[in-house]
């Protein structure tokens, strides 16, 4: 019986485990990864989605485009790392060299949210594509509201003026 079930194995048994192994590993090492970077996209175009379909006149709550828990936020325009960050592959979040003329553009935002002292999420933005006037410090949830109007500095894209600073 073990001789037929030994028979019926390919006599390089190597050429098939080995690439087995290797979609193992990667799927390990990108999964995570993978998640942030589509997460991140995701969220960008939701929130511009969002951000079309409420009038121009309106008001936003930060708390409408996530979902998930937060107590304190803050926005970061003009992000500038001082060292270079992991960037998603294969344009999982920005094409190719985006990010980085983002950057040097001074056109990048970066949110980080924060739950009990801990980061919960970071996500980047356009600040042409949205733009972020008044929140200069770490905001909670009730006070992360905005006016939408046009940006007047890129057309196309939305200003959002904190209502009401902390």
């Amino acid at each position: 019986m073990i001789k037929n079930a030994l028979s019926v194995m390919p006599t390089r048994p190597i050429v098939y485990i080995v690439p087995i192994i290797v979609i193992l590993v990667m799927s390990f090492y990108y999964g995570d990864m993978y998640a942030k970077c589509a997460d991140n996209k995701q969220f960008r175009a939701s929130l511009n989605e969002l951000l079309a379909v409420t009038s121009a006149s309106g008001q936003f709550r930060l708390t409408d485009a996530t979902d998930f828990g937060w107590d304190r936020v803050r926005v970061v325009t003009d992000f500038k790392p001082e060292a270079s960050a992991s960037e998603c592959p294969f344009n999982w979040n920005w094409t190719r060299g985006e990010r980085d003329s983002l950057i040097s553009s001074g056109l990048l935002t970066v949110l980080i949210f924060v739950r009990r002292g801990a980061i919960v999420n970071y996500l980047e933005l356009r600040h042409d594509e949205v733009a972020f006037y008044g929140a200069d410090a770490s905001l909670s949830p009730q006070a992360a509201v905005f006016s939408i109007g046009a940006n007047p500095d890129h057309s196309g894209g939305v200003k959002l003026t904190l209502n009401n600073p902390e």
